[in-house]
């Protein structure tokens, strides 16, 4: 994954954090030039976590997204070079700086 699909990703999932819509996720693959399997990968990450929530979601839009993925994140993050927990930190530290400043 580049850093420029990774921004892409860390700005998307932080918007989303406060206003859901799974038609976004699977919008956002569609649109590019982040890929179907990017999308998947950070939807399967966020999914898997407490602090984030929309679970049932995010496994839904991974699983349509990566068909087979769910259940394999670490093959799919693996093969999109997905680094956890550099986006987790990112993407935690950019949500309380947004709530902080609105």
């Amino acid at each position: 994954m580049t850093r420029d699909h990774e921004e892409q990703l860390l700005a998307f999932s932080a918007a989303q954090k406060r206003q859901f819509r799974e038609e976004d996720w699977l919008e956002l693959a569609a649109a590019g030039p982040v890929s179907s399997e990017e999308v998947a990968a950070a939807a399967l990450f966020l999914a898997g976590g407490w602090w984030y929530g929309h679970d049932d979601a995010l496994f839904r839009v991974a699983d349509r997204l990566s068909p087979g993925s769910v259940g394999h994140f670490s093959r799919l993050a693996k093969a999109v070079e997905f680094n956890c927990s550099r986006f987790d930190h990112m993407l935690k530290t950019r949500i309380a700086h947004e709530s902080r400043h609105r």
